[in-house]
C-alpha cells in the first residue's frame, strides 16, 4: 500500500505533492513551536501557579495567529506570490523598463516559482526562461480585441492545473506583458523596415553609379572628343568634320537614351499607367535589335493581365525581366526571347528564355545577373540562372503575401 501511494503521487502526480509538502512543513514547524512554547511557559512559571493550565491557555490563544503567519511564509516559499498580486506586479513591472522580455520572464518565474515561462506570437517563440516541464499552460495575451500571442508557463512539479490564485495573478500580468510584446514587435518591424530601406537605397545608388560610369560616362567622353576633333577639322577637312558631327549626333542620342532609361528605372511610369504586363510589352517593343545590330524578337507570355500585385513584387519582377533582356541584347546571340509571367502556389513565377548559343563558360556573372539574384533574395524568392548551348534561362519565383487574381476573375 505505501508503494502504491508513492507511485500514484510521484509518477502520475495524482495528488498535489507541493500541497502535501507545504502542509506537512507547516504543521511540523507549528508542532515544534507549540511544544517549545508549552515547555518554556512550564519552565518559567514552575512552582508559582498551576502552570499546566496557564501554558495550555497561552498556547491555545497563540495557535491560530501563529498558524496563519506561518502559512503565509510557507506558501510564499513554495508557491511564490500567487496570494500577493501586488508583489508580483511590482517584481515583474520593474523588469519591463529596461531588461526586455527575457528579464520579464525571469522575474515572473522567480516571483511565482514557475520552472519555466515563454512568450509565443504567431507560432514563433519571442523569449523564454527556464527548462519547460511536461505540463504547460497558456495564458492569452491581448491588446484590445486582438490576440497578439500567448504566455506559456510551466507548472510546478506535482501540479496538473493552475490554481485559481495563479490564474488571477497571471491574468493581471498578461496586460503589461502584452503591451511589452507589442512594443517589441513594433520595434523589430521598424528595425527590419529601416534596414530594408537603407539596403535598397544603397543598392539602387550602386546600380545607378555603375550604369553612369560604365554606360553614360564613356559615351559623353566620346562626345567631347569628337566635338573637339570636328572643331579642329571644320576648315581644313570639312568632309571629315561632317562625319565626326554625325557620329557626335549618334553618340548624343545614345547618351539621351541612357539617361531616359536611368530615369525610368528609378520608378518606371509605365507600371502605374499600363501595369506589369503592359509595361513589359512596351519595353519589349524597344528591344528590336541586339548590341551587334542583329534583330531580336521579344514576346510576352502572360495569358491574363495581373492585378493586385504588391508594389515591391511588381517593381522587382519588372526590373528582373528588363535586366535579363538587357543581358540578352548585350551578350547573347539569340534571335528571340520569351518572357513568362504566371501566378502559382502563392508565388509570381517570372521566366526569361532565349534561343542563343552560349559556348565555353557562358555569361560571366556581372552587374546584371548579380542584380537579378539580389532582387529575388530581397523578397525571399528563388532564382535559377542557366546558360548553355540551348540558350539562356532565368527563372525566378517571388512569394506573394496576399492572393493575386487576374483582372478577368471576379473576387471571391
Amino acid at each position: 500500500m505505501p508503494l502504491a501511494i508513492l507511485l500514484a503521487i510521484f509518477r502520475y502526480q495524482l495528488f498535489d505533492i507541493r500541497l502535501v509538502f507545504s502542509r506537512s512543513l507547516l504543521y511540523v514547524v507549528l508542532t515544534a513551536i507549540t511544544v517549545g512554547a508549552y515547555l518554556a511557559i512550564v519552565a518559567v512559571l514552575s512552582g508559582l501557579v498551576k502552570v499546566e493550565v496557564v501554558a495550555t491557555l497561552a498556547v491555545a490563544a497563540a495557535f491560530n495567529p501563529v498558524r496563519v503567519w506561518l502559512q503565509r511564509r510557507v506558501d510564499r516559499a513554495v508557491y511564490g506570490a500567487r496570494r500577493d498580486p501586488v508583489r508580483a506586479m511590482v517584481e515583474v513591472g520593474a523588469r519591463l523598463g529596461g531588461e526586455g522580455l527575457d528579464g520579464v520572464l525571469e522575474a515572473l518565474c522567480d516571483v511565482m516559482r514557475f520552472p519555466s515561462a515563454a512568450i509565443v506570437a504567431h507560432g514563433a517563440q519571442l523569449a523564454s526562461h527556464g527548462e519547460a516541464p511536461a505540463v504547460l499552460r497558456a495564458i492569452p495575451l491581448r491588446r484590445g480585441e486582438e490576440r497578439i500571442g500567448e504566455l506559456v508557463v510551466g507548472l510546478r512539479s506535482g501540479e496538473s492545473t493552475l490554481d485559481t490564485d495563479d490564474e488571477r495573478v497571471l491574468a493581471l500580468l498578461a496586460a503589461p506583458i502584452a503591451v511589452a510584446v507589442h512594443a517589441t514587435r513594433l520595434a523589430q518591424d521598424l528595425s527590419r523596415s529601416r534596414e530594408l530601406v537603407i539596403s535598397g537605397r544603397e543598392e539602387e545608388r550602386r546600380r545607378i553609379r555603375r550604369d553612369l560610369h560604365d554606360g553614360l560616362g564613356p559615351v559623353l567622353t566620346g562626345v567631347v572628343l569628337n566635338a573637339e576633333a570636328a572643331l579642329r577639322l571644320v576648315r581644313s577637312a570639312p568632309d571629315r568634320s561632317e562625319a565626326l558631327l554625325r557620329e557626335l549626333r549618334e553618340n548624343t542620342t545614345a547618351a539621351l537614351d541612357d539617361i531616359r532609361r536611368l530615369v525610368y528605372e528609378l520608378r518606371p511610369p509605365a507600371l502605374d499607367s499600363l501595369g506589369l504586363v503592359g509595361a513589359l510589352r512596351e519595353y519589349a517593343m524597344v528591344l528590336g535589335r541586339r548590341a551587334d545590330a542583329e534583330p531580336l524578337t521579344v514576346s510576352i507570355d502572360a495569358p491574363d493581365p495581373l492585378s493586385d500585385l504588391p508594389a515591391a513584387v511588381e517593381v522587382a519582377a519588372y526590373r528582373i525581366v528588363t535586366e535579363a533582356l538587357t543581358n540578352v541584347t548585350r551578350h547573347s546571340s539569340a534571335g528571340s526571347a520569351v518572357v513568362g509571367l504566371a501566378v502559382r502556389d502563392g508565388q509570381l513565377r517570372v521566366s526569361v528564355h532565349d534561343d542563343g548559343v552560349n559556348v565555353g563558360d557562358g555569361w560571366q556573372p556581372g552587374v546584371g545577373l548579380t542584380s537579378i539574384r539580389e532582387r529575388a533574395a530581397e523578397l525571399g524568392g528563388r532564382c535559377v540562372i542557366q546558360l548553355d548551348r540551348t540558350g539562356g534561362r532565368v527563372d525566378v519565383d517571388l512569394p506573394l503575401p496576399v492572393p493575386v487574381r487576374s483582372t478577368a476573375e471576379e473576387p471571391a
